[in-house]
C-alpha cells in the first residue's frame, strides 16, 4: 500500500522485549527445535544454577563457593561456545529490527494488521529480536532520511509496510548488508524484495456477495491510488459481481491516501447519494462503514474484522492473517544467517474472513462454492476474453494470467467507471 497521509512527528518506538519463560516450567514441556536453538546459553547455564540452588542448604560456604565459581565458568564456556557456533554459521546472538509504517498503528487497517503481527512473531524469540516502529511516514525526501538514519542505528533488517519505491531503494542498494522488504514493493536485488497479500480471490468472492445482495449490480468502492493492488480489487469484485449478475458496475472514487476519516467519509456520501447498494474499499478505518450502516448499505472491510462498525450491514473482510507467519519466517532466517531476498513478490494467502450476522445463507453458499473452485485450481479470476474500460482486448479467450501474473495488471475491466 502506498499513500501520504501528511506531515507527523517521526520517531522510533522501542518494543518490550517478551519475558523469559520460566525455565523450571519449561522442564516439563516439549521444547521445538526452533526454541531449543534460541534459549542458547541460557538453557544450560539457567539449568546449573536452579541445580545448584536446588542442594543441601546445610552446605558449607566453602561448598556454596566452589559450586558457584563452577557454575559461572561453565556459565561462561557455554556462552562462549554458543557465540563460536552461531558466528561459524554466519548468525546473529539477537537482531535489531527496524519497521516503518505508513500509518498509526492503531489504524483500526493495515498497519494494526501489520503490528499486531510484528508484536507476535517478535515475542516468539525470547527477546533475541529488538523491534522499533516509526508510524506515519510519507512521501518526500525526509522518508529517505529516515531510511538513512535506521541504517546508522544499527538495525539488521528494515521492514516497510507500504511501498516507497526509489525513497527506499536509494537506501537499499547503498547498503547491501542491511535486509529490506517492502510490503507491495516491486524492485528486487540482493537484499531487498517485495511481499502482499494474495487478494484478487477474496476480492471475487466478495463480488459474488455483492451481486447476489445488490440487485441493481450497483457498487461503490473506495480506493487511494491506481496501483496494481487496486486494479486488482476492483477487478476482483466486478468479475465476482458478473458471475452472478452480469449487470453489475464498480464505481470507483480515488481519495489519494489510505487514512484520512474526512475524505473517506466524503467519498462514501459521493457514492451513496449515487445509490450504490454495496459500499467497498482499501481504507485504513472504517468510516465507509459507519456511512454504509447509515444509509442501509450493504458493506464489506479490507483489513480487519469490523463487525461493530455496521452490525446489520456488515458483509464481510479480507484476513490480513499472513504477515505474522511471515515475520516469524524472516527473523529466523537473520539470525540463523541464512536469509536470501527472493525474486519475486512473496504473496501471502488472504482468506475471508467471519460473515456480518445478518448476511444470507444463501450467499454465504453461493461464495463457499467459488472458493472451493479458486482453491481447486477450476477457476481463475482473470480468465479471457477480457476487455478494459475503453474496449480494447486484454486478454484473449481461453487465457489466464495467474496469482502472480496478476501483480503486474495495470488495467481496469470494461464495467469499471472512475478510474
Amino acid at each position: 500500500m502506498a499513500a501520504d497521509p501528511g506531515p507527523a512527528e517521526r520517531t522510533s518506538i522501542p518494543v518490550n522485549e517478551s519475558e523469559q519463560n520460566e525455565l523450571v516450567a519449561g522442564l516439563t514441556q516439549p521444547v521445538s527445535r526452533r526454541r531449543a536453538l534460541t534459549m542458547g546459553a541460557f538453557g544450560v547455564a539457567g539449568l546449573s544454577t536452579i541445580l545448584a540452588a536446588c542442594g543441601d542448604k546445610k552446605s558449607s560456604t566453602e561448598s556454596t563457593t566452589t559450586a558457584a565459581t563452577e557454575t559461572t565458568a561453565a556459565a561462561t564456556e557455554t556462552t562462549a561456545a554458543a557465540t563460536e557456533t552461531t558466528a561459524a554459521a554466519g548468525g546473529l546472538e539477537s537482531a535489531k529490527v527496524a519497521f516503518v509504517y505508513v500509518g498509526p498503528p492503531d489504524d483500526n487497517g493495515w498497519t494494526q494488521a501489520h503490528d499486531q503481527a510484528r508484536l507476535a512473531a517478535e515475542a516468539k524469540f525470547n527477546g533475541k529480536i529488538k523491534s522499533t516502529f516509526t508510524p506515519n511516514i510519507g512521501f518526500d525526501a525526509s522518508t529517505t532520511q529516515l531510511f538513512e538514519q535506521l541504517v546508522a542505528d544499527g538495525n539488521d533488517m528494515v521492514i516497510a509496510n507500504t511501498e516507497y519505491g526509489e525513497l527506499m531503494s536509494t537506501v537499499t542498494d547503498k547498503n547491501p548488508k542491511v535486509k529490506f522488504l517492502e510490503c507491495d514493493g516491486h524492485k528486487f536485488t540482493e537484499n531487498l524484495f517485495g511481499y502482499y497479500m494474495a487478494h484478487t480471490e477474496p476480492a471475487y468472492m466478495l463480488g459474488v456477495a455483492a451481486g447476489l445482495l445488490a440487485p441493481g449490480g450497483k457498487i461503490g468502492y473506495i480506493g487511494a491510488f491506481p496501483t496494481a493492488t487496486l486494479f486488482n480489487d476492483v477487478n476482483g469484485l466486478l468479475l465476482g459481481a458478473r458471475s452472478v449478475n452480469p449487470a453489475a458496475e464498480v464505481k470507483v472514487v480515488l481519495v489519494n491516501t489510505f487514512f484520512d476519516p474526512q475524505k473517506a467519509a466524503q467519498a462514501a456520501d459521493a457514492l451513496l447519494s449515487e445509490g450504490v447498494e454495496f459500499l467497498f474499499g482499501v481504507m485504513d478505518e472504517p468510516t465507509f462503514l459507519q456511512k454504509a450502516e447509515a444509509k442501509g448499505v450493504w458493506t464489506g472491510y479490507w483489513n480487519l474484522d469490523f463487525r461493530t462498525a455496521a452490525p446489520t450491514k456488515y458483509v464481510n473482510n479480507f484476513v490480513l492473517s499472513g504477515f505474522e507467519g511471515f515475520y516469524e519466517d524472516q527473523f529466523a532466517q537473520l539470525l540463523a544467517g541464512a536469509w536470501v531476498a527472493e525474486k519475486q513478490t512473496v504473496l501471502l494467502d488472504c482468506p475471508l474472513g467471519e460473515w456480518g450476522p445478518t448476511v444470507p445463507q444463501n450467499v454465504k453458499d453461493a461464495v463457499a462454492a467459488v472458493d472451493a473452485k479458486l482453491k481447486d485450481g477450476s477457476l481463475v479470476v482473470y480468465t479471457g476474453p477480457l476487455k478494459d474500460t475503453k474496449g480494447a482486448e486484454v486478454l484473449a479467450a481461453g487465457k489466464t494470467i495467474d496469482r502472480q501474473g496478476s501483480y503486474s495488471v495495470n488495467f481496469a475491466v470494461e464495467g469499471v467507471t472512475g478510474l
